[in-house]
């Protein structure tokens, strides 16, 4: 039986060795998706021989692509018609529109690496992760240390905040962030996502959009920056707008679960969804943050 929601995961879960389970049950679109990054996918996830997994472009091309062959794989076991409601962690939204038939696996795979390549070149920012009990005052904590400057870039749990920023200003910020009792923790990211530094990005990645028309999602697709169910006319605002808008992760969770959603099953490589799911609607502890994009 499939679960109530499925979720994906974005950038953070990738790690060496994903895929392998999939990779070798689907050879004619791993061959058609090399063509199209113009790499072998499956050299990169499995053995990433230049140490290139980590970099964002390419980053998310694995994640997205190892994430829909798992859910093709899902799908052979409970039936696609079983899953109604998807839904996804930034990165994540896109193997969800595959999965809502919004788009191809391939259409997917470009716009994906478009995003990728325009967010590697937002630089010059950082990230934070702020974990502990009062991480969910960190909207406060903010505005009473006037920094007006420093944006939230996800809402992961209420243990778990990530802040995106200059890097001066974090490097400022942070001090006084533990000075008060927070944990906080610097990701190992080339950019400020989720906040007012990803503007750039955002228009060149809309021109890029602008002429493309999308299906009509076959399932429910939930917003994570919204919480609500996505429709086709507002795909496209979402697409763009998702690069400078936190991720309300654990707000989308619980409101789920308020509305009747009683299971949650991740998809895609890693558990970290699986983890913060079940703090924010168990007694699980936090888990180490990652930066996910």
């Amino acid at each position: 039986m499939a679960s109530d929601v499925v979720m994906f995961p974005g950038q953070g879960s990738q790690h060496l060795g994903m895929g392998r389970e999939v990779f070798d049950a689907y050879p004619r679109l791993c061959e058609r998706a090399d063509e199209i990054v113009g790499y072998s996918l499956r050299e990169l996830c499995l053995e990433d021989p230049h140490g290139r997994l980590n970099q964002t472009a390419r980053t998310q091309q694995a994640v997205y692509f190892v994430s829909c062959l798992m859910y093709l794989a899902y799908t052979e076991r409970h039936g696609d018609d079983q899953v109604r409601c998807v839904m996804g962690h930034s990165l994540g939204l896109y193997p969800a529109l595959f999965a809502a038939k919004v788009f191809d696996l391939f259409e997917g795979l470009e716009i994906v690496s478009a995003r990728g390549a325009l967010m590697q070149e937002a630089r010059d920012g950082a990230m934070v992760a702020v974990i502990g009990p009062r991480a969910n005052e960190i909207d406060e904590h903010l505005v009473q240390l006037e920094f007006f400057d420093v944006d939230v870039a996800n809402y992961n749990s209420p243990e778990q905040v990530v802040l995106s920023a200059a890097r001066p200003r974090l490097d400022e910020l942070v001090p006084r962030l533990r000075e008060a009792g927070h944990r906080c923790v610097p990701l190992p990211v080339g950019g400020a996502f989720h906040s007012r530094h990803m503007e750039p990005s955002q228009r060149a990645f809309a021109r890029f959009l602008r002429d493309r028309e999308f299906a009509p999602p076959a399932k429910t697709v939930i917003s994570t920056t919204s919480g609500r169910a996505l429709g086709a006319d507002h795909l496209l605002e979402e697409l763009v707008f998702q690069l400078v808008k936190p991720v309300r992760w654990w707000q989308t969770v619980a409101h789920l679960a308020r509305t009747g959603h009683k299971t949650f099953e991740e998809v895609g490589p890693g558990t970290v969804l699986t983890k913060l799911s079940t703090e924010i609607l168990g007694d699980e502890p936090s888990p180490q943050p990652e930066p996910w994009k």
